[in-house]
């Protein structure tokens, strides 16, 4: 989801002094961690990623629902971990970082939101205001607010100080999967199973819904804002991305995904959309062409989330996350291994040549009501039918025989 299971697409929004604070932050995490964990070797599943300067964030767990959750923090350097933020008792299905890197929110399929205290690795808050599962969140672009979506149907706005409830929004009947903040934070955008996209002016004492968009003819898994928030992108079960412009007006679409959409991200000039799937994966789409330019390919699993930074895209799946460098243009920290009993040798993702985008089939003819439907009688019946029709007169002679013959006998 993630929903989102990746919730944290904005980095380029990220000032530049913030990567020197991630570095300083680094040196500090360094020295009190005793785990060499490598994030070639990391095989849970992983359906969230943040990027936030030099540190990855990676969220996921032994299994999508009940087994515990974790939290990992990377050195995207050395693909060392850094630090474990221990807490989640199930799977994680969101994670977000604050603007300045010094706070991060997850959310679990328990229903559970902690807030994280990044440079102690310590929680913070531990929010349980959602019913049911909790797969979305994200920080407003200056970092004083959060909001969490829910199983419920229902967005919570948070403040980022003291974690303190602002609001509760009802922003859908059903499931939340996705909430994205839009770059000037006046707008939040959520995705749901009821299969719309809603635009909220989330800071409106009332009346929040601006926009209603629809069309997608199932749950929409994740939607997405350009950099300049001129647009924004929608897909999820029903396999098409949807494109809207900043009102909700629906702006075309791209189809070509073999499978359910589980998450999209956009590079920081807004001119390429990622779009992983459930298929195993992630299409390059040109937004000024509207066609898919490349696809990745290799990947051992599902993939559940992409996120887009300058020097890497992330993708998470259900064998661990995996990491393309984009100057070298080829996979950062791969490590093979061994064939498996029942499972092939793991091998190296890779940007494969330009796909071809199949149009979306033509909807199939209405099916006639059953009243209007005539039954046709099938050859062989029809055979039957004119075998009895030629019949009758011989069964006509035959009575009027029997008749003459009674009336004979009656003399």
């Amino acid at each position: 989801m993630t929903h989102r299971t990746c919730t944290s697409h904005r980095t380029f929004r990220i000032a530049a002094h913030a990567i020197c604070l991630a570095v300083v932050f680094q040196l500090g995490l360094n020295t009190v961690l005793a785990d060499d964990d490598s994030v070639g070797t990391h095989e849970n599943w992983v359906t969230a990623t943040a990027i936030h300067g030099n540190l990855l964030y990676t969220a996921g767990g032994q299994s999508l629902q009940y087994r515990p959750g974790d939290v990992i923090v990377w050195d995207l350097t050395t693909g060392k971990v850094t630090k474990k933020l221990e807490g989640h008792d199930s799977n994680v299905w969101a994670i977000a970082v604050s603007p300045d890197g010094t706070k991060a929110v997850s959310t679990g399929y328990n229903g559970k939101t902690i807030v994280w205290d990044t440079a102690a690795g310590t929680a913070l808050a531990t929010l349980e205001k959602h019913k049911g599962w909790t797969r979305a969140v994200d920080f407003t672009p200056d970092g004083t607010h959060f909001a969490t979506g829910g199983e419920d149907g229902s967005v919570v706005i948070w403040k980022s100080d003291d974690h303190s409830e602002v609001k509760t929004i009802k922003a859908h009947e059903s499931a939340v999967y996705d909430v994205t903040f839009s770059p000037d934070g006046k707008t939040l955008a959520t995705a749901s199973v009821d299969k719309t996209v809603r635009l909220l002016n989330w800071g409106a004492a009332e009346g929040h819904e601006t926009a209603k968009l629809e069309g997608h003819e199932d749950a929409v898994w994740s939607v997405v804002f350009a950099p300049d928030g001129s647009w924004l992108a929608s897909g999820g079960a029903d396999r098409r991305v949807k494109l809207w412009n900043a009102a909700g007006e629906a702006q075309g679409e791209l189809v070509g995904h073999g499978d359910w959409i589980s998450d999209l991200a956009v590079s920081a000039d807004g001119a390429t959309l990622f779009v992983s799937d459930l298929g195993r994966s992630v299409k390059v789409w040109s937004m000024a062409e509207k066609k898919a330019t490349s696809e990745f390919s290799g990947f051992m699993g599902s993939v559940w989330n992409v996120t887009a930074a300058e020097k890497h895209l992330v993708f998470g799946t259900h064998k661990g996350v995996r990491i393309w460098d984009v100057a070298g243009k080829k996979e950062a920290f791969f490590v093979p291994k061994e064939a498996k009993e029942n499972e092939p040798e793991r091998k190296a993702i890779a940007e494969g040549e330009a796909v071809i985008v199949v149009p979306r089939k033509p909807e199939p003819p209405a099916e006639p009501k059953p009243e209007e439907k005539k039954e046709e009688a099938k050859p062989e019946e029809k055979k039957e039918e004119a075998k009895k029709e030629e019949a009758k007169p011989e069964v006509k002679k035959e009575e009027v025989k029997k008749e003459e013959e009674k009336k004979e006998e009656a003399k």
